[in-house]
């Protein structure tokens, strides 16, 4: 099976109705689902999946106060969620049409380089 690698820089992520590009440094998207046993009167085991969590952990350069690093920060402070699409460039995307974002936060490092990290819980679905 080929594998296709995709560049972090290739990534736009849009955050409500802004999409920001070439900003992306690094990120993960984790599926996780609560699967319920069950014990049948057979003696065996039922497995049932109950529910199915998104997070996504994104980082980015930070961008000041105006840019994906301050509406991901109001959306923090203000608990609200916010439509996130992030899109590969290669016409694959994940969706989520309410993403809460749980931390934002900014690192400095020795080269003068600020980047911005942020978690996000939801549903994404890829389309």
């Amino acid at each position: 099976m080929p594998v296709v690698s995709i560049a972090g820089s290739e990534f736009t992520v849009q955050v409500a109705s802004t999409a920001y590009s070439a900003q992306v440094t690094s990120g993960t998207i984790t599926q996780t689902s609560t699967i319920t046993r069950t014990r049948t009167l057979g003696g065996g085991n039922a497995f049932t999946q109950t529910d199915l969590i998104s997070a996504l952990a994104v980082t980015f350069l930070f961008d000041g106060d105006s840019g994906m690093y301050n509406a991901l920060e109001n959306a923090a402070t203000a608990g609200t969620s916010l439509a996130v699409t992030i899109d590969d460039g290669t016409n694959t995307a994940w969706v989520g049409a309410a993403m809460y974002v749980e931390s934002v936060e900014v690192a400095y490092d020795a080269t003068g380089v600020a980047t911005a990290t942020a978690s996000l819980t939801g549903e994404l679905a890829i389309s």
